[in-house]
């Protein structure tokens, strides 16, 4: 199998329960928790209505996140937990996530090589404006803030 096809049969392999309007199901494993690792503590996120973050990646994202020295690979997952404004720890009850999935390098130049997905805590996706993660990221890219599009520092 080559490379690139690996990290998509990878990913088709994370897609897993629930899912969207259009049946697509979320773009990370129900069992995150086992495999993922914390690549940012808990903070605030004004850019994910004033909620408080903590950032996850996928086992494939974990260097690439943290190391900024190598590329994310295609199928590489990051994944923030989104808490409410009031859960400083990010302790409670996640409110929904942000997933973003790296695509194949050229693949989709106007999303910066990335898909984002808005799901519920119950791992339905919800409708957002995708484009508007894209923008945000893109100028974080432009600024040279975090590595590849992914806007903060660890």
């Amino acid at each position: 199998m080559a490379g690139t096809n690996r990290g998509a049969f990878a990913l088709a392999g994370f897609l897993v329960a629930c899912g969207g309007p259009d049946g697509e199901p979320p773009g990370f494993p129900a069992d995150y928790t086992t495999s993922f690792t914390e690549v940012r503590n808990c903070r605030r996120s004004i850019d994910h209505d004033q909620n408080n973050v903590r950032v996850v990646a996928s086992p494939d994202a974990r260097e690439a996140y943290q190391g900024r020295a190598i590329p994310f690979p295609t199928g590489a997952i990051v994944l923030k937990e989104q808490y409410g404004p009031a859960d400083t720890t990010c302790a409670g009850d996640i409110v929904d996530y942000t997933v973003m999935i790296r695509l194949a390098t050229g693949s989709a130049p106007a999303t910066l090589d990335w898909t984002w997905q808005h799901v519920s805590a119950d791992r339905e996706i919800l409708p957002d404006d995708i484009m508007k993660c894209t923008r945000c990221h893109a100028d974080c890219a432009a600024q040279s803030v975090g590595y590849m599009g992914t806007c903060e520092e660890p």
